[in-house]
């Protein structure tokens, strides 16, 4: 049974756990309605926006987490906060076990007032109709308990909420995706080299299809919007947008924090505790200096990302609830997703300029819906504004030109932007079916606030392998429409890059025996624990997940403020 000895500062209505875009939309929501809520994050809100840039510009490794070096160093609170510089280049390897697993998962996330959406590039095509109804469409995977048309206002919702720019006119039914409003801001302006892959490839039939390129859609202003200045064209999106045009859920986390929502940082929750009655109150944390907290709330919301929030409730057992909290049906941990990655770098016979804007405004979304998706998944192609830089361009091509080339002064000059303005970059990301087996579980192994840290399991199928040879021959079709030509291409499946999607371990679902939440976000086991987040995704599709996150939030969150009147105020109501 809870404990019942916990003061009223440590009371309220809603605790969450984890700030980023689901926990902070879902605060914001809540808190606007005068429901007390409270925000446990395991990371920190850290030094200022400007300090944090300065902090990635002088660092010799540039990579996702650099900018967001923990102010404790000595603890590992996640995988992007590893002890030491060196560290910090294998994050991954760092804080997930990973060495009984087939293949490497290759995405990490940030633990930090904010989450990964402070390094995320900011993408928000909507999932399509048929990604909610794989199992009914095409016989594969499952089927969401929702629809399209049920998330559509929701999408509409979260695009407001975040501030997306888009075209109405080239979004208004892809593959069947309806909008019932308009995009809150116009299109970020497309790049120079955009508009001239499109005036070469607009039309043009390739794999029975005739091509488009379409303005993808970013929670990035292309105007001032909710007081956040335009896109300047930084190209620094990934780790970080040096003037907030781009969204973070900061932004959210701010303005609850604004309206009283109360905001514990540097929390690393260990623990949930189960009731006799099944119902789940109190929540369990220790603070970086090692002081142990906890809290409780008449509902609790899980809102880290897919890893975390399975991790939390596997640690946590109670009165039947031996497998971990909400896991009757051991799906807890299962079904873990990504998009699979690969990039195919050319050399154009015109310049297009790349390295201006963010580092990718354009893709074709022609291949990610259609019959073959009974046999082999689809994919998303995105054009890429940063030349070569994936592969260290161009401090890399200056290494190659004066060590292998000898070429100095004016003559090197000259060499390296002819060679530079010629980049181009295609990527395709691919969609990974869900698969019990890919999953996390505890480790034996610790981290530095002896919490068992999350081991992975994760192998690909022949479905997604399927994909990437079809992707990889459009691709080169691409490339000769618009006269470029390919540097070596890798078509080995196994060989991709993690997207940071990290999706799947406690899947949405109306049957409790297969799923971990229904389709409010509620869990199936415990009538006051909702789950927020990519975790609860029963399927991928293509699309960035982010904008589906947020949906699926604003929808929680009205249902979480509907259900609160039905739980218990204070503990002592709770265990008289």
């Amino acid at each position: 049974m809870a404990e019942t000895s916990i003061s009223e500062k440590d009371t309220f209505d809603v605790v969450i756990v984890g700030s980023g875009v689901a926990g902070a939309l879902i605060a914001d929501v809540l808190v606007g309605n005068g429901i007390r809520v409270l925000l446990l994050e395991a990371g920190e809100t850290g030094v200022d926006r400007q300090a944090m840039v300065l902090r990635w510009a002088q660092a010799t490794f540039k990579g996702l987490g650099t900018a967001y070096i923990a102010s404790q160093p000595s603890k590992t609170p996640g995988p992007e906060q590893p002890a030491d510089e060196k560290d910090r280049r294998n994050a991954r390897d760092v804080y997930y076990d990973q060495a009984n697993s087939p293949e490497k998962y290759l995405s990490t996330y940030e633990r930090r007032v904010g989450g990964s959406t402070w390094h995320w590039l900011g993408h928000t095509p909507r999932l399509l109709p048929n990604d909610f109804r794989m199992q009914s469409a095409y016989g594969v995977g499952v089927d969401w308990p929702i629809s399209y048309s049920d998330l559509e206002p929701w999408y509409c919702q979260a695009e407001k909420a975040l501030g997306v720019a888009g075209d109405d006119a080239e979004w208004k039914e892809v593959h069947g995706a309806f909008r019932s409003q308009a995009f809150p801001m116009s299109k970020i302006w497309p790049s120079w080299s955009d508009m001239q892959i499109a005036r070469k490839l607009n039309g043009v039939p390739i794999a029975g299809h005739q091509l488009a390129v379409l303005s993808t859609p970013s929670a990035r202003n292309s105007q001032v919007y909710d007081g956040r200045p335009p896109c300047a064209g930084n190209a620094s999106c990934v780790p970080i947008c040096p003037i907030g045009a781009k969204y973070d859920a900061s932004v959210h986390v701010k303005r609850a924090v604004e309206k009283h929502a109360t905001l514990r940082e540097k929390s690393v929750v260990t623990r949930l505790e189960v009731d006799a009655d099944k119902s789940v109150h109190l929540v369990h944390y220790k603070h970086w200096d090692g002081k142990p907290g906890k809290a409780w709330g008449r509902i609790v919301v899980v809102a880290a990302n897919a890893i975390e929030s399975a991790k939390l409730l596997l640690l946590s057992a109670g009165p039947g609830a031996d497998k971990g909290v909400a896991n009757t049906s051991g799906q807890v941990g299962c079904n873990l997703m990504d998009h699979l990655q690969k990039a195919v770098l050319a050399t154009s016979r015109e310049p297009v300029f790349p390295f201006r804007g963010p580092p990718s405004t354009s893709g074709i979304e022609t291949f990610r819906d259609g019959p073959f998706r009974d046999r082999r998944g689809a994919f998303r192609l995105s054009l890429g504004n940063d030349g070569w830089g994936r592969a260290g361009s161009p401090y890399n091509d200056v290494a190659h030109l004066v060590r292998d080339e000898g070429l100095l002064g004016e003559e090197l000059s000259a060499r390296l932007f002819h060679d530079v303005s010629r980049q181009v970059r295609i990527s395709c990301s691919v969609e990974v079916l869900p698969n019990r087996n890919n999953r996390v579980t505890l480790s034996p192994q610790e981290d530095s606030f002896k919490v068992q840290r999350p081991a992975i399991h994760f192998a690909t199928e022949a479905y997604t392998h399927a994909a990437f040879g079809p992707a990889l021959d459009v691709i080169a079709e691409i490339l000769r429409a618009i006269d470029a030509t390919p540097i070596a291409v890798d078509r080995d499946p196994l060989h991709y890059s993690g997207a940071g999607h990290i999706m799947g371990t406690c899947r949405m679902g109306f049957d409790a025996a297969d799923s971990v939440v229904d389709p409010d976000c509620r869990s199936h086991d415990h009538p006051n624990l909702y789950i927020a987040g990519a975790s609860t995704f029963p399927t991928c599709g293509t699309a960035n997940p982010t904008i589906t996150i947020a949906a699926l939030a604003l929808r929680a969150a009205a249902n979480i403020a509907a259900a609160l009147p039905k739980f218990p105020a204070n503990p002592s109501e709770a265990h008289p």
